[in-house]
């Protein structure tokens, strides 16, 4: 025996066809040139970082070995080299590395390694010069060669698993968006369309009543049931009237054709409302095929049109999208400069405070001689960092103690570094300022403020500012102070991870 065909849900032909599959088409179309976009960034700054770390090791490469394979080259210590061009070739991404005598020998000394042939590279030819008492000697070139078919292989991962990953997240979102925009609108058109078709005025059915919680305010599909149901409360009544009068005014032409013509401007009527009804559902679908343009139009346009029906958990959630919304508004501007920071550091690399601090210093002229401040600094190490990064540390601290001086006291400043314990090195800024007085308060915490902004204007992320940089360069900053005496602000850098760590 067949059995009977299994009825579609109402959501399923929301699917299949209708304003919901219009609507779930673009909500993917829209998030899937969304995606592509962002993937497209992140691959090229991953090939960016990439690039750039294997520059970074030639460039280690030219500033470490060339002296040592010279000397090995010269003094003809063929075991020494090979062990020396072996131990290049294991640097990452490196596949072949080459240390040739210069032209002119009888028989050139050349020492090669190559893991393999083909594809992409960066290749760098070095020349080995030779320090021969004072005097310097061409004796052969240095050619590595680092492949970039790795960096190719993890561009291809990375782009695998973000599009897969979004397509999953976008598709459930979609779903998740039709099956309210079905809960909260779609099913009730489809009910007020039946009940409009299944309308006998011959047989009234009970008034129209759409299956939801009754919301606390009436909204537009309240208007709607109440324009029906009074449409068909004075439908039924002209309908009994004629009846009545058709009863007892039989042979009255006059007052019939009377009541026919009222018949006719209520039929009128009727069908002036239907078409209203009609027209009304054109112009929601049309709305509801248009995409949502930013999460928070999307949040308000819910929050007003169907707010009263979400449960307490729904609006709560709506309450968080949008305050979120309002919150993030309100702070963009004042937390940019300090948010931007992880996001624009540049690969570690050697670094000449001595050149940083003099760039700052340069910059700072005009309100150094205002103040007219001594500034002093020491000898200053090269360090591994973003030199952009360090200068805008130096720009905060010496900004700080310029600023906070004593009103009759030239400011004085000295800049200077030491040998970090753990490794790397620790600088000082010191100042004969105002000082700190002794307190509870997390001095670089974001918008902290010890003094009024009134006596020494600031917006109170400067040290904040400073904090998140030497952080994010896996070090640690902290001060000493003395109320009346001068601040003493130190930082760590160039500390290697494991020290850092700790």
């Amino acid at each position: 025996m067949v059995g009977a065909p299994t009825p579609r849900h109402p959501l399923g032909k929301a699917l299949s066809h209708g304003i919901g599959l219009r609507l779930l088409v673009l909500i993917v179309l829209f998030s899937t040139l969304v995606t592509a976009i962002s993937t497209v960034i992140q691959l090229y700054l991953d090939y960016r970082r990439d690039v750039g770390a294997i520059e970074g090791r030639l460039d280690e490469i030219e500033r470490s070995s060339l002296a040592s394979l010279a000397g090995s080259l010269w003094h003809v210590d063929v075991d020494q080299l090979r062990r020396q061009v072996e131990g290049l070739i294991r640097l990452p991404d490196m596949q072949a590395v080459e240390v040739r005598e210069a032209e002119g020998a009888a028989r050139p000394l050349v020492v090669a390694v190559r893991l393999r042939e083909g594809g992409p590279v960066l290749a760098r030819d070095l020349p080995l010069v030779y320090n021969d008492r004072g005097t310097e000697r061409l004796i052969g070139h240095l050619h590595a060669e680092a492949t970039l078919t790795g960096v190719y292989s993890r561009l291809i991962e990375t782009a695998v698993v973000i599009l897969v990953s979004q397509g999953i997240k976008t598709f459930l979102v979609s779903l998740f968006t039709l099956y309210i925009v079905y809960r909260l609108v779609a099913r009730h058109l489809v009910d007020i369309a039946g009940y409009a078709q299944r309308f006998d005025i011959k047989d009234p059915a009970p008034p129209l009543a759409l299956r939801r919680r009754h919301p606390g305010r009436p909204d537009e599909l309240d208007q709607v049931v109440s324009a029906f149901n009074a449409m068909r409360m004075d439908l039924q009544s002209a309908w009994e009237q004629l009846r009545t009068a058709n009863a007892e005014l039989e042979d009255d032409i006059v007052r019939r054709e009377a009541h026919e013509r009222e018949m006719r401007r209520l039929v009128d009527r009727l069908t002036r409302t239907n078409a209203e009804l009609e027209r009304f559902a054109t112009i929601s679908s049309h709305d509801l095929q248009e995409p949502l343009r930013a999460i928070t139009s999307y949040a308000q346009l819910i929050e007003k049109r169907y707010g009263d029906h979400l449960d307490d958990e729904g609006r709560e959630f709506l309450g968080y999208m949008t305050g979120g919304a309002l919150r993030m508004k309100a702070l963009v501007n004042d937390l940019a400069t300090y948010a931007r920071i992880p996001g624009h550091f540049e690969p570690p690399r050697p670094v000449e405070l001595g050149a940083v601090c003099a760039g700052v210093l340069a910059g700072m002229k005009d309100a150094i001689e205002a103040a007219d401040a001594e500034i002093v600094v020491g000898t200053l190490p090269v360090v591994e960092g973003d030199p952009e990064r360090l200068a805008h540390l130096f720009r905060n601290l010496l900004d700080n103690a310029i600023k906070f001086r004593h009103q009759d006291v030239a400011p004085r400043v000295s800049v200077t570094a030491e040998p970090d314990p753990g490794g790397g090195w620790v600088v000082s800024v010191a100042d004969n300022g105002i000082g700190i007085g002794a307190t509870n308060q997390d001095v670089f915490e974001i918008f902290r403020r010890l003094h009024p902004a009134s006596a020494y204007p600031g917006t109170g992320v400067g040290l904040a500012i400073c904090r998140r940089i030497v952080e994010h360069m896996g070090g640690r900053i902290w001060l000493d102070s003395r109320p009346g005496q001068g601040t003493t602000i130190r930082f760590t850098v160039g500390v290697p991870p494991e020290a850092a760590a700790e």
